[in-house]
């Protein structure tokens, strides 16, 4: 190769290289800007709830600040993000922290299914934008490895999770530059749009014909051990709980009453209530729930309003 080409070659890889750390600023400032991703949302803007909710699609879709603030009469965001394990939950806690004051009270969802890697996932691209943190680079590297080669490299850190990354990144930009100041659902709680059961359970069943049989993940177990610790730490009240279910589904889990126990025990020896609603009447009635676990919205309502209830005489102890 004579030097000529080799000039063109360099100058080729060092236009490269500078695009995409341009393109990197571009989808760092976009998703740092979009109001309508929490980890963003929260690092940049003052909540300073008093009740902070956290935890995956259930309290996302079943709990209502405004009905637990009603009951409760606290100030209450929802931290909840869709499909979400105790990691993600965990460094969103973080997040909020680092840019918020400690809540008087955390509701913590948990359930079997959240120690079973079936349920759930580490979204590493909610948290892209945070990896100078060098406490969140390590949780990302801990949950998603196949991540970490790519992740120091110029834009890759977002490239890696295109798909996702490329719209949060134009949505940021769209709310920068129309002077965007909530996000589109401004305390955090997305009402369930559907409104009809969908045959999860009939699914699972063809699946599973003997029952399914829950595992316990040490990783997730070592994320919701943090958490508590968070709590713990910054004085914070912490209360687990665990949503209806739909009770035509209990006998199908053939382990839930042992992890249900399991998480009793942790919540016993860290001195934690376990609020556990399996009795409500309605609890049993499809016509409540979009799958086994996620109410329709009467049922969000319904439960929200035996949870602030629930919420209120805790509190009081």
């Amino acid at each position: 190769m004579n030097l000529k080409k080799l000039y063109r070659w360099l100058l080729f890889f060092t236009l490269l290289i500078g695009f995409l750390f341009l393109l990197e600023k571009v989808f760092d400032f976009g998703i740092k800007h979009n109001l309508n991703l929490k980890s963003s949302y929260v690092a940049t803007h003052k909540i300073d709830a008093q009740l902070l909710v956290l935890g995956p699609c259930e309290p996302l879709w079943m709990v209502s600040p405004e009905i637990l603030t009603r009951q409760t009469g606290l100030s209450c965001y929802n931290l909840a993000n869709s499909h979400s394990d105790f990691a993600d939950n965990y460094l969103h806690l973080q997040l909020y922290l680092q840019n918020n004051k400690e809540p008087e009270c955390l509701l913590l969802y948990v359930t079997p299914e959240s120690f079973d890697t079936n349920y759930n996932t580490f979204h590493t691209y909610r948290f892209a934008q945070f990896l100078n943190d060098k406490m969140i680079n390590r949780v990302v590297t801990d949950c998603c490895p196949r991540y970490s080669p790519w992740k120091n490299l110029p834009f890759l850190n977002y490239g890696y999770y295109g798909h996702q990354t490329c719209f949060l990144a134009f949505q940021g930009w769209k709310h920068y530059l129309t002077g965007k100041e909530k996000p589109y659902y401004p305390d955090g709680f997305e009402p369930p749009a559907k409104v009809v059961w969908d045959n999860h359970h009939e699914n699972l069943k063809r699946a599973y014909p003997s029952g399914y049989s829950f595992s316990w993940d040490s990783i997730r177990e070592r994320y919701f051990q943090r958490i508590l610790s968070v709590g713990k730490t910054h004085n914070i009240k912490i209360i687990l709980y665990e949503s209806p279910v739909l009770r035509e589904i209990a006998d199908y889990q053939v382990n839930r009453t042992l992890f249900l126990e399991r998480i009793e025990k942790v919540a016993k020896k860290h001195n934690i209530p376990f609020l556990k609603f399996d009795e409500l009447p309605w609890a049993k009635d499809r016509k409540y729930f979009i799958s086994p676990m996620v109410t329709t919205l009467r049922g969000s309502y319904l439960f929200s309003d035996t949870l602030g209830k629930v919420l209120k005489a805790q509190l009081l102890k």
